[in-house]
This record gives structure tokens, C-alpha cells and sequence, in this order.
């Protein structure tokens, strides 16, 4: 009989992500493993545990083993703790002792953890989802230290034409379902994919990035396109991370649309992020990729020597006859022996169900096979007034941050929305001797008194709004055309100017934006552009909120003074 490679099986997952650091702590992943592997585990007779901090039912003190690696118990103190050397608190504040008859089956293993397994003789079995998640089914991607659970894992790789195949099909669906460029085919547009705020993939360097750190190689992607389009992260509803994207590169604008709709998109001409999985994904639609940090997850210098590559598998992971190859119990004899069974014929290998992961993380991310693609954009007329309501052309030009729009108007959701307007073509008309100018104006109402609107275009805050009413105000500046000017992009930012004054608003803060025209103007008669002091600060010079209500009342009492 083969003897057993090993002789227990420890389940576990980033246990310093925990509240101790002042991190929200999930369970899930680490029990899903548990729960997946129990029944091939148990009919071959390993011993399991699970290790975890305190909070997660486990063993281990976090906050003194922290103190142990003299590293602050915050979420800065989390990230450098992902690359340290833990050798030093192995075994101690109930962190196990690895040997080598251990098999560490984990999820989202830091290096830290990687390097203290290796280390100590053990062999560890690290899996994930599978970046790819465009696929019919999801898929796991798994690497280990351990030459032959990497060749039983090879043996199940998933073959590289499957994610071909299915991107191909995902974009003859968006090119039969929806509009075939995003906002205007005649835009070249670069992508920005935001992230989850607290994530593995954004620590480099023992240090969590952010897009404020990358600002400078971005704009110099966006200097190659017309726009760079930001795609917020689906489950991130906080954008502030995002905003100094939009405050420091003026041909900036947001989406809300599909991932793999954008992907799709004939006028995409990059994918840029930190470090996200769908940089993984752009290949598969043949859209260069730019990861603009150097995740430590992944980086060679940062794993054991050993550590294998992510190998694409299937659920059967979970299947008796992988984990019997893994455990080196080969052959029929040794299964029967382990399974109780007199039965020494070779065995069929039985189907995994293929909608495994599916059906246990009941999510997608990003995959909808029932998403219509992009919306057709109507380009603006010049000289014709535009209400937002459902089957309006202008309803077309949200691009993010607003609900459907209804009888009233489109209403703004959070504390940034953003206006995409495509444009006629303006060369012939400024090919005359008389100069034009471009007069944009927008009516909305605020549902509170104290909402404050400000607007803000190709990189400039423009002059406060005019008040025509408690609530309903207007905004209209000027703007000077140019021959390839081919969309008006405007972002606003919503704030509570009453929260400053320690007043709580009975609603939060927001706008119905009710009717916007562009009409083409000379300059005879005309009021002229605004002069370039205040209202030319560039947003990334300004705190955001606080400091934009100074500027925009300096602007306001300023043009009081002139009129007046």
C-alpha cells in the first residue's frame, strides 16, 4: 500500500485581514474550502482544522502577533504583515506549527503565508476564482510549492482555446445587442477599471496603492485617446477613491456599462488599472493591457522559489480521485483500502457538476448573458433644447451616476454623476472669418435648499450656477469650440453645504437635471468667456468640497459686484 504524503489538512485564509487591523474579516472563502474538500478529505481519512483569528472562531491573536512583528495593528500595518517574515511567530498567539505532513489547503494566501509554509517543509494548495470570469462557468485558478500536487493540478488545466472561444461568443452578442462603440465611434477611448478598497491585488510593496499614486503615467494613457473612460467597481459604491483620477486628467469621464460590453467596444483602445482581474480578461478582446502597480500576490521576487504558476482548473478539485493523486494514493487497491470497499476494479472517473462554483458564490462579476450591450448615443443638435426623460436622445448621454429618468427629470445617485455629449462636426462652421463660441446651458433642481451643485469641465470648475429659485437653478457657461473637440464630458459633484454647519439633512443631497441646450454663438452680443482667475483653478489644486463652495462664492459675489 502507498503510504500518505500526509497526515493532516489545515484550511486557511488571510487571518491578519481581521478587525484587530482594523479590517473587515470574511469567513466564507475559508469555510467554502472546508466544506468543499470534507467529503473527499474525510474518505481518505485526514484530520482537518481550520486556522483563524479570534473573531473567525479561531485560534490566533492577531493584535499580538502583530505586536510580536512590531507593525502597527491598522490596515497599513495589514499590508506589510502580507510580505513579512513570519517565521519569527511561528507556533506562537495560536498560529500553528506547520510540518512537513501538513497540506495547507488556502484561499487567497498572502507570500508572508506562502514563504512561512514553504519554509517549514509543508506544502500548501493556494486557489482563487479564476481572473476569467466571462466563461459560461466560473472557474478555480490554483498554484502550490509542491511539484506533484502542481502535476495533478496540470493534468486538469483548463485548456487556454475555452476562454477564446467564449470571448468570441461574448462579443458576437454585444455586436448583435448593442450599439458597436461606446458613446460615439468616432471617440478613441481608454479604460480605467477601479478596484474594491480593500483588496490583496493593491498591496506593492508592503504598501496599499492607490489611484491618487499613479495619476502621472495615467495621464500620459489618456494623452493617447479622447477620452479615458473610469468604470467604477461594481461592488464599491465609494468613488472617492477614483476622484483624483477625474480631478487631475481632463479628458476624463464615467461609465456605469457592462464590463464586457466596454471590452467589446470597437473604439476601445486600452485597458489600464492598478492590478484588476480584468486586465487579465482585456487580452481575450484583444484590448492592450496596462497595470500600473506591481502586485506583491503575484510578484516572483515576493513567492517561494517553488511556487508554480495559477493553473486554470474546474471544480474537480473537489473530486476523490484529484485529492487521492494529491495525497499519492494512486491506484485502485489504496482507494478501496481508503474508502472501505472491497473493490479493486478501476474506477470512472464521475462528472464534477459544472455549476459548482456558480451555484456556491452565487455571483458573476461583471457576466450578464442577458445585458442589451452599449446604448446608442444621439449626437447633439446645436440650437435645440433637450429634456431628460425616458426615450429622450439626451437620456442617452448619462453615463453614470444617475437612475433612470421619469417625467421629472434624471435624477443624480451619490456625490458625482457625469454627462457625455457627443457633438456635430464643428470645421466647417469655425472655417469662417466670424468667431464662435459654444453657449451651454442646463436647468435643474436640487431637492434640498442646501444641496450645492458644482460642475466641472475639461479639468476646470466652472462659475457657480444662477439661482432662479429656492430650488431650481441653472447653469450656463461658454466654451471654445475647436475643430476636434467631439464630446462635452461635464462632471458633478453633490455635497451637503449644510453638513459643515453641523445640520443633518432630513434626505441626502441631490439633483434632478430637468433640460440642457448648446447652441453656437458669435461673439458680437455674447457674454464674454470668464476671466482666467478663480474659475480656472484647476480642480486637483483644490480640496474638494469645502474648497469648492469658497471658490464658487467667490465667483458669485464677484460677478454680483460687476453687475451690479
Amino acid at each position: 500500500m502507498t503510504t500518505r504524503r500526509f497526515n493532516h489538512v489545515i484550511f486557511a485564509d488571510d487571518f491578519f485581514r481581521s478587525a484587530a487591523n482594523g479590517l473587515p474579516y470574511h469567513a466564507a472563502n475559508r469555510r467554502f474550502l472546508r466544506g468543499f474538500f470534507d467529503s473527499a478529505l474525510g474518505r481518505l481519512g485526514l484530520p482537518v482544522r481550520e486556522m483563524a483569528p479570534l473573531e473567525g472562531g479561531g485560534r490566533i491573536d492577531v493584535a499580538r502577533l502583530m505586536a510580536r512583528l512590531d507593525l502597527p495593528a491598522t490596515p497599513a500595518g495589514w499590508a506589510r504583515a502580507c510580505i513579512a517574515d513570519l517565521l519569527p511567530v511561528h507556533g506562537r498567539e495560536g498560529l500553528p506549527a506547520f510540518d512537513p505532513g501538513c497540506l495547507v489547503i488556502g484561499w487567497g494566501l498572502t507570500p508572508a503565508l506562502q514563504h512561512c509554509i514553504a519554509r517549514s517543509g509543508a506544502s500548501y494548495l493556494d486557489i482563487e476564482i479564476d481572473p476569467r470570469r466571462f466563461t459560461e462557468h466560473l472557474h478555480f485558478c490554483a498554484r502550490t510549492n509542491d511539484p506533484v500536487i502542481a502535476a495533478a493540478l496540470q493534468a486538469r488545466r483548463v485548456d487556454e482555446e475555452v476562454f477564446w472561444n467564449h470571448a468570441s461568443a461574448l462579443k458576437g452578442h454585444f455586436a448583435r445587442h448593442g450599439a458597436p462603440a461606446l458613446f460615439d465611434p468616432r471617440l478613441r477611448i481608454g479604460l480605467f477599471f477601479g478596484q474594491s478598497l480593500v483588496d490583496l491585488s493593491l498591496v506593492s510593496g508592503g504598501r496599499t496603492m492607490h489611484p491618487a499614486s499613479v495619476v502621472a503615467p495615467l495621464r500620459e494613457l489618456a494623452r493617447s485617446v479622447d477620452l479615458l473612460v473610469i468604470k467604477p467597481h461594481p461592488s464599491e459604491p465609494a468613488l472617492h477613491d477614483l476622484a483624483p483620477i477625474a480631478r487631475a486628467i481632463p479628458n476624463a469621464a464615467w461609465t456605469g456599462e457592462n464590463t464586457y460590453a466596454l471590452l467589446s467596444a470597437g473604439n476601445v483602445h486600452f485597458a489600464a488599472s492598478l492590478s484588476s482581474s480584468v486586465l487579465t480578461e482585456a487580452r481575450y478582446f484583444r484590448k492592450p493591457a496596462h497595470a500600473l502597480i506591481r502586485a506583491d500576490r503575484n510578484a516572483a521576487g515576493q513567492l517561494p522559489v517553488a511556487c508554480s504558476a495559477w493553473i486554470p482548473v474546474g471544480p474537480e478539485l473537489g473530486a476523490m480521485d484529484f485529492m487521492s493523486a494529491v495525497c499519492g494514493i494512486a491506484d485502485a487497491a489504496d482507494m478501496a483500502v481508503m474508502t472501505n470497499t472491497a473493490d479493486t476494479a478501476p474506477r470512472h472517473v464521475a462528472a464534477w457538476p459544472t455549476t459548482a462554483i456558480d451555484r456556491a458564490f452565487m455571483t458573476r462579476w461583471g457576466f450578464d448573458d442577458q445585458s442589451r450591450g452599449l446604448r446608442d448615443v444621439a449626437e447633439l443638435q446645436l440650437g435645440r433644447p433637450y429634456l431628460f426623460h425616458r426615450g429622450s436622445p439626451a437620456a442617452g448621454w448619462l453615463s453614470q451616476g444617475w437612475s433612470a429618468p421619469d417625467a421629472e427629470g434624471a435624477k443624480s445617485v451619490g456625490e458625482s454623476a457625469c454627462l457625455v455629449i457627443p457633438l456635430p462636426s464643428l470645421a466647417e462652421t469655425l472655417s469662417r472669418q466670424q468667431p464662435h463660441r459654444l453657449e451651454v446651458r442646463i436647468d435643474y433642481r436640487c431637492n434640498l435648499k442646501a444641496t450645492s451643485v458644482h460642475a466641472m469641465f475639461d479639468g476646470v470648475v466652472l462659475p457657480g450656477s444662477c439661482t432662479s429659485g429656492a430650488k431650481r437653478r441653472s447653469l450656463v457657461f461658454e466654451v471654445q469650440p475647436t475643430a476636434g473637440r467631439k464630446c462635452l464630458v461635464l462632471q458633478f459633484v453633490v455635497a451637503d453645504a449644510a453638513r459643515g454647519n453641523g445640520r443633518r439633512a432630513v434626505a441626502a443631497p441631490g439633483f434632478t437635471l430637468r433640460k440642457l441646450q448648446v447652441s453656437l454663438r458669435t461673439a458680437r452680443g455674447v457674454v464674454s468667456m470668464p476671466p482666467a482667475v478663480p474659475s480656472s483653478v484647476q480642480w486637483s489644486e483644490m480640496r474638494p468640497v469645502r474648497a469648492l463652495a469658497r471658490v464658487f462664492r467667490a465667483l458669485r459675489d464677484s460677478a454680483r459686484g460687476v453687475t451690479g
